[in-house]
C-alpha cells in the first residue's frame, strides 16, 4: 500500500518553510528535514538585511570603494540577483534602483564589495527564500531523499523527483482558473496584489507596480523563479515572451488588470 508523503514545517525568514518527503519511514524523514530547517536557519543568519553581522549586512556597511570577504552563499545568491538584474533589464534589483550596478564580486577571492563610483544597500529578500530551497537539496542528496516537496511560505515551491500536482494558491489564481500545476524538478514562485496590495516597487520608477494583478514564475531554480515572478509584475507580454524564449525551461502566467490571464512558454 502507498504511504502518504510526511510533512514537517518550521519558521525562518519572516515565512514557513514546509518540507514533505515521499519516503516510508516518517522518523528518517523528520530528521532529515530537521537538517534542513538548520541548514535554512543558517542561511538566514549569512543573507538577512537585518542582521548587520550577516554577510550581506555587512556588504551594506560598506563605503564606495571597499569591499569584504563573505562566504560562498553570499557569493551565489548575489550572482543569481545579477542574473535576474540583467534579464529583466533591471527590474529585478535588490538595491531598488540606488546601485546595484557598482556591487563587484571576486569570486576566487570570495570578496564582495562597491567600485569607486558609489554603494548601496543590499536586500536578498525577493530571492533569499528561493535560494534557500535550491540550496538545501544537496541535504537530500545526503539524505538519499530524491521525491520531495520544498515550500516557503506558499509564495515559492520546489518539487522534485517525481510529478508533484501543487495548488497555486492565492485569489487570483482561484479567480482566472489557474488553481495547480503539475511539476517535476522544477519551482513554481508567485507575486501578487492580493495580500500585500501594490507592495512591489518598480526600482526604475520608485512607484508601485501596477502592470499585472499578479504574476506566476516556473524555473528549474527557485531562486531565478522568485526572481522572475517578481519582475514579471512590471514587464510588458512581449518582454516575458522574449525572457521565456532566451530561458526555454521559463514559463509565465501573468494576470492583466481587467483579470485576463495570459500563459507564455507552456
Amino acid at each position: 500500500m502507498k504511504t502518504q508523503p510526511h510533512s514537517f514545517s518550521h519558521e525562518a525568514m519572516t515565512t514557513t518553510f514546509e518540507v514533505i518527503l515521499d519516503t516510508d519511514d516518517r522518523e528518517y524523514a523528520r530528521q532529515a528535514a530537521d537538517a534542513i530547517f538548520r541548514r535554512i536557519d543558517q542561511l538566514e543568519n549569512l543573507l538577512s538585511k537585518y542582521n548587520p553581522g550577516s554577510d550581506v549586512g555587512q556588504i551594506s556597511l560598506l563605503k564606495a570603494g571597499e569591499s569584504i570577504r563573505v562566504g560562498s552563499e553570499a557569493i551565489e545568491c548575489i550572482e543569481i540577483a545579477r542574473w535576474a538584474f540583467r534579464k529583466t533589464g533591471g527590474l529585478f534589483d535588490p538595491t531598488l534602483g540606488s546601485g546595484f550596478q557598482w556591487l563587484e564580486i571576486d569570486r576566487e577571492n570570495f570578496t564582495v564589495g562597491w567600485n569607486a563610483k558609489g554603494k548601496a544597500s543590499v536586500d536578498l529578500g525577493g530571492i533569499g527564500k528561493g535560494y534557500a530551497l535550491d540550496h538545501v537539496t544537496s541535504l537530500l542528496d545526503d539524505w538519499d531523499l530524491s521525491k520531495a516537496v520544498l515550500n516557503a511560505g506558499g509564495s515559492t515551491v520546489l518539487a522534485l523527483g517525481r510529478e508533484w500536482t501543487l495548488g497555486v494558491g492565492g485569489p487570483w489564481g482561484e479567480r482566472v482558473g489557474l488553481d495547480e500545476v503539475t511539476l517535476k524538478d522544477k519551482a513554481l514562485s508567485g507575486s501578487g496584489t492580493e495580500v500585500k496590495g501594490a507592495h512591489i516597487i518598480n526600482p526604475t520608477s520608485g512607484k508601485p507596480a501596477k502592470r499585472h494583478l499578479a504574476a506566476w514564475a516556473i524555473h528549474p531554480s527557485a531562486a531565478k523563479a522568485d526572481a522572475l515572478s517578481t519582475a514579471f509584475m512590471m514587464m510588458e507580454k512581449e518582454k516575458i515572451e522574449a525572457l521565456c524564449k532566451s530561458e526555454p525551461e521559463t514559463t509565465a502566467f501573468v494576470v492583466e488588470p481587467d483579470e485576463t490571464l495570459i500563459k507564455i512558454g507552456v
